[in-house]
């Protein structure tokens, strides 16, 4: 058998070098010995993009590129196909691990001077392999087709409406239709998918060739060709394979914990992975109280925003990804690392970390004066950076160069913990100064906070029972089965059929629609009724529990009640006849500062005005007490939040299991690792 594979691999290298690509590119590619932890962002890079690639092309064969069915199909995928849920996750949470990683892996250029010759190629390709990823993400992040896909591609492309005599026209190419729809979701699929794809590849083949050609840099910016033995193999370096594809395995085993804990225990990462206005639909008709891009894009975006013009926002926004390009010319100092650069480089690469990041912060943030100058100043700290680059550069005093690698250089932990402490407070104290203080989240009144329970099914039967009887007389949950409800609240087909399923003909594997028709919804309250699937991630549990518990009456509203939560809502207070009559009573008015009116929360009471700010039992009794209604409206929002990832609770106890893998195989590769490095000269 060990002959015949031999013989098979000798016959295809005679047609195809493989041994020798190997040899070139792995076991006969010779890289420094004294690789540090920013070295390890390169290969979890790769990793990351084998994930999108191989979850993209299964999460493709689901997905539906229409307007009509894009937002549904990914429900689907979510619910109805087999683990399509962790598809889904790895490669949203994968998309925003792409970027970490890949500015990670940028930021090692910056402290090393690996842009410099020569290696200006490498760095070209790898700024180009950013841009078109860039691409590739915001042309993937429209596909869900919710509500901040569908507006952050309007604001997106609306930009290069900006660029005189061509822009108009622009951006109707780029949307292929005079507003955003079907078509545009069409060709950015097959962008997504098709196009940018192979672009990428081609990119990372060309990056990867280019590197090998020159060589790897490394933390002493030393070039390790200098010095080599009598058979021409570098005394500071060792082969790539088995060494370093042993050694990476520990920092890959480390990723992937970090990565999986994320995606099965916090998937939306506080809504900057999956933000929660992307959990409802794209309606062209509502837009969201603030729109901003997904997080890697921000730092561009609060330049563009910073600039009070559009077109010169435009040109600037360009220019802020465009100047990198420049790095290898702009940067006149021939020592490379950091290690060795006068203290100019070390000073201006902190504030630029920080300016870098907390342009990120802001472009998250809405927008304020006080956010505006302090994003034009990073901006001008930001250009500041790359233009005067050649003029510190040229200047600085440096420390002498070792002639060979180190491997016990650089400033150490602590000394580097200390700096990573500097650029986190120097990017810190700028945004608490500017962070004004936030709206409640439930509008005129902080949310209350609940301890809801997934895995306790009384409580979720009675939930669902509540939210058929009630919600769904105008309601619909049109992306959840009543198959699945059943099966996963442990109700048997028969009883589900008989208590718990509306309409007599409807089939157990249903979807939960409703027989109300949008026509006359529209009709009999203005505006269709929302779908509920996903309320509790497009809001919140808590948002959910205080808007149910905070009605109260209110004669001068259509219906006669309006809400804390909801000002002026427009629905009926369906459950009214469970709550009783809530009344509207002022905020208990206490004196400030300055002698200003506040209410029980801080919040100023303007001059002869007294909103509402809580609300007290009336007259009128309902069937529960109070303590019995907020029971109820608990096992309400308990089920809905079920009813919006019925696979939390699995997920969870999934993870618990890979990460338990995860750190086993982290421990056989550090012991593989020690037993591979132990020959090694450090």
């Amino acid at each position: 058998m060990g002959n015949w594979l031999v013989g098979l691999r000798d016959w295809v290298d005679v047609r195809l070098p493989i041994v020798r690509a190997w040899d070139t590119h792995m076991g006969g590619y010779f890289a420094p010995k004294n690789f540090n932890f920013w070295y390890f962002f390169g290969v979890i890079s790769l990793l990351v993009l084998v994930n999108q690639l191989l979850t993209g092309i299964w999460l493709a064969m689901s997905y539906v590129p229409s307007q009509e069915a894009a937002f549904a199909s990914v429900e689907y995928i979510m619910r109805d196909v087999d683990y399509g849920w962790i598809l889904r996750y790895m490669h949203s949470t994968g998309a925003s691990a792409f970027f970490v990683v890949i500015y990670l892996h940028m930021y090692r250029a910056l402290l090393y001077g690996s842009y410099q010759k020569p290696r200006e190629l490498i760095w070209i390709f790898g700024m180009l392999i950013f841009v078109v990823l860039m691409a590739e993400a915001f042309m993937g992040y429209v596909l869900p087709w919710g509500q901040m896909s569908y507006w952050g591609a309007q604001v997106i492309i609306s930009l290069f409406g900006a660029i005189p005599y061509v822009g108009e026209a622009l951006v109707e190419w780029f949307r292929g239709d005079y507003l955003i729809s079907g078509i545009t979701l069409n060709r950015f699929f097959a962008l997504h998918v098709v196009a940018l794809p192979i672009v990428l590849l081609a990119l990372v083949v060309l990056h990867l060739l280019a590197l090998h050609e020159v060589g790897s840099n490394n933390p002493d910016g030393v070039d390790i060709k200098k010095h080599k033995d009598e058979k021409g193999i570098p005394l500071d370096g060792v082969a790539f394979h088995p060494y370093y594809t042993v050694h990476d395995l520990q920092a890959i085993a480390v990723f992937l914990f970090i990565f999986c804990f994320i995606m099965f225990f916090m998937p939306e990462f506080n809504g900057l992975f999956l933000e929660p206005p992307n959990f409802e639909i794209a309606n062209p008709l509502k837009t969201p109280e603030h729109i901003a891009p997904v997080w890697y894009f921000t730092p561009f975006y609060s330049v563009l925003r910073a600039i009070p013009d559009k077109f010169w926002g435009f040109i600037f926004f360009a220019a802020s990804v465009a100047i990198p390009f420049l790095l290898p010319w702009l940067d006149r100092n021939p020592v490379k690392s950091i290690r060795y650069r006068g203290m100019g480089s070390k000073v201006a690469l902190v504030v630029f970390s920080a300016a870098f990041l907390i342009l990120g912060v802001l472009g998250v943030w809405s927008v304020s004066e006080s956010r505006t100058f302090l994003a034009r100043i990073c901006t001008v700290i930001y250009f500041g950076y790359f233009l005067l680059m050649p003029v510190w550069t040229s200047i600085e005093s440096n420390k002498t160069v070792p002639d060979r690698v180190t491997t016990d250089g650089g400033m150490g932990t602590f000394k580097a913990l200390a700096v990573l402490a500097l650029i986190l407070a120097m990017t810190a104290l700028p945004l608490k100064a500017v962070a004004s203080a936030a709206a409640f989240d439930c509008g005129r009144v902080p949310c209350t906070q609940i301890d809801l329970d997934l895995t306790d099914t009384d409580s979720l039967q009675r939930g669902s029972a509540l939210f058929v009887n009630y919600c769904m007389g105008c309601h619909a949950a049109q992306y959840m089965r009543w198959g699945r409800l059943a099966d996963d609240l442990g109700i048997p087909e028969g009883l589900a059929k008989e208590h718990l399923i509306l309409g007599n003909d409807t089939n157990i594997g249903s979807l939960m629609s409703i027989s109300m028709t949008e026509a006359y919804a529209k009709k009999a309250f203005g505006a269709a009724p929302p779908d509920l699937t996903l309320a509790a991630r497009a809001r919140s549990p808590e948002w959910l529990y205080t808007y149910l518990t905070s009605f109260y009456m209110d004669p001068s509203r259509p219906y006669g009640v309006n809400n804390l939560v909801f000002k002026d809502v427009g629905m009926p207070h369906v459950l009214l006849g469970l709550q009783g009559e809530q009344h509207c009573r002022p905020p208990i008015a206490i004196a400030a500062n300055g002698g200003i009116k506040r209410d029980s929360h801080g919040v100023a009471l303007e001059d002869g005005h007294t909103p509402c700010g809580r609300v007290v039992t009336g007259d009128v009794i309902g069937s529960l007490n109070p303590e019995e209604y907020q029971s109820a409206m608990y096992d309400l929002v308990n089920f809905m939040t079920y009813m919006a990832e019925p696979i939390a609770v699995k997920r969870q106890r999934m993870g618990v299991y890979v990460l338990l893998f995860i750190a086993v195989f982290f421990v056989f590769t550090y012991l593989l690792n020690r037993e591979y490095w132990k020959d090694v000269d450090h």
